[in-house]
């Protein structure tokens, strides 16, 4: 088990919660928004070219996703 987990006193790893935000810019040429959108989602490009910041957040923070 990684040492850097925190675990319960069962020795299981204690679930955490987190906010991600991934910042990708990139100026493409597309026939329409939607081509633009779908050639930027192609790939891996964005998670690699990506700024991503993580912040844990409390597990009982009501949390919505903008998208699902």
């Amino acid at each position: 088990m990684n040492s850097s987990l925190n675990c319960s006193e069962s020795g299981e790893a204690i679930q955490k919660h987190y906010h991600v935000i991934l910042h990708y810019e990139r100026v493409g040429k597309a026939e329409s928004k939607f081509e633009a959108m779908q050639d930027t989602l192609m790939g891996n490009t964005v998670v690699e070219n990506a700024k991503v910041t993580l912040i844990e957040i409390d597990t009982n923070l009501p949390v919505s996703l903008l998208t699902e």
